[in-house]
């Protein structure tokens, strides 16, 4: 059985003055897997954009899926002889259309791509973090991935807007509802799709217009969020017992701040003393501060004196000295798993490790004449009221005694 062929690493462009190359592509090649590159020449960047992402829709929409796997998706009836006409490139290769679908999808990668701002940087108004962008590219490349598999190898580097069918998206939607993907993550997936649509109509694609009704479209509903489990005292207890300084550092902040992996990765030490944290950014961040935990302070004070770190610096690293977060690293992942599994423990009987933000949320949202607002403000985001309300309820018996446990923990010293 053929093994399934990995996605492509989108190039970037890039320019250097260096032996004439000017404006170039690094990419490698799909057969041999070799380092190549591909130059625009020294052209202004307008230009060299054009060119880019003509070439990027060809590279996108080539062998994105294996011949085999086209073939075997053919095989259903997915789409006619007429179409697999229409789509085919001259012998058998593609033939990339500026404006074509594949087109505009990486000129909306690169898009996304310019917005993204650093790891650990201010989230000031239209930008985005390095994860959603790895999100967001993967939901783009998963689209003209489907288009491929229904009409053929390169077809989204040559169909445009008009020869998108509304059974094309509506496949897709059926496609993702069966592999059992959740609510939250098909309509991120599905507003992928309507950007490269709205898209379309910028002068660069010729100004193209949907010839169907997008709201028309048939839905079909995700999964439905499933309730989070909160853990049981015995798991806490195991898991503390079992783990260093870092690691009860790392779930107390968990437990008693609501700090999830991104929050670790980006505090430093300072933000954080015996009464206070603070972790509030510009005028357009969001207000994260409140009042620290005794037991919170004593990990964290534990941890610091068997790991000395400068204030100012990054609380948290891994071995190697990078963020324990960064673009698809997750070492915070990679740890509790661990944890997880040296105490007998799997994913089934106990969630990942943002369970901890849960279970800290619902003993913060239980307490005597808690607020909206202060609710909100240590969940630390945006959320709705409605959000911060779902935790602001008396606490079901089945936790009752993991959330007792865990505010008389908070509590202590």
């Amino acid at each position: 059985m053929a093994k399934p062929a990995r996605k492509k690493r989108v190039p970037q462009l890039k320019y250097t003055e260096l032996r004439g190359i000017g404006w170039h592509v690094s990419y490698r090649d799909p057969s041999t897997g070799l380092p190549k590159k591909h130059r625009f020449g020294d052209v202004s960047q307008a230009e060299a954009e054009r060119a880019y992402h003509t070439w990027v829709a060809a590279y996108l929409g080539y062998a994105e899926r294996t011949a085999e796997k086209v073939s075997n998706a053919t095989l259903g009836g997915k789409r006619s002889e007429a179409s697999r006409r229409k789509y085919a490139g001259k012998n058998g290769q593609d033939a990339a259309v500026p404006g074509s679908i594949a087109h505009i999808g990486s000129g909306l990668i690169r898009y996304e791509t310019d917005r993204a701002r650093e790891g650990g940087g201010s989230r000031a108004a239209g930008t985005i973090s390095p994860r959603t962008l790895l999100d967001r590219k993967k939901a783009v490349k998963d689209f003209l991935a489907h288009i491929n598999e229904r009409h053929g190898v390169g077809a989204a580097g040559r169909m445009r807007l008009e020869d998108l069918a509304m059974d094309d998206v509506e496949s897709y939607n059926r496609e993702m509802v069966e592999a059992g993907i959740a609510a939250n993550t098909l309509n991120r997936k599905m507003q992928a799709v309507k950007k490269i649509i709205d898209r379309a109509g910028r002068p660069e694609y010729g100004q193209q217009v949907l010839p169907w009704n997008w709201d028309s479209l048939d839905r079909i509903p995700g999964k439905g969020t499933k309730a989070k489990k909160l853990p049981t005292k015995k798991q806490l207890e195991a898991m503390l017992r079992q783990c260093d300084a870092r690691g009860r550092a790392l779930i107390w902040m968990g437990i008693g701040l609501g700090f999830g992996q991104s929050d670790l990765a980006n505090v430093r030490v300072g933000q954080i003393d015996k009464k206070s944290y603070d972790l509030r950014r510009g005028k357009t961040g969001i207000e994260r501060y409140g009042e620290t935990p005794p037991r919170v302070w004593a990990a964290i004070t534990e941890y610091l004196s068997a790991t000395p770190r400068d204030n100012g610096d990054l609380l948290f690293v891994t071995e190697t000295g990078h963020p324990l977060v960064h673009t698809k690293s997750d070492s915070i992942f990679q740890w509790w798993r661990r944890l997880r599994l040296a105490i007998g423990e799997s994913k089934e009987s106990l969630d990942g490790f943002y369970v901890l933000r849960h279970l800290g949320a619902t003993e913060y949202g239980s307490r005597r004449g808690c607020s909206i607002a202060a609710m909100k403000r240590w969940l630390g985001h945006s959320a709705s009221s409605q959000m911060a309300d779902r935790y602001m309820k008396p606490v079901s018996p089945e936790h009752r005694e993991v959330v007792e446990w865990a505010r008389k923990q908070l509590a202590r010293t």
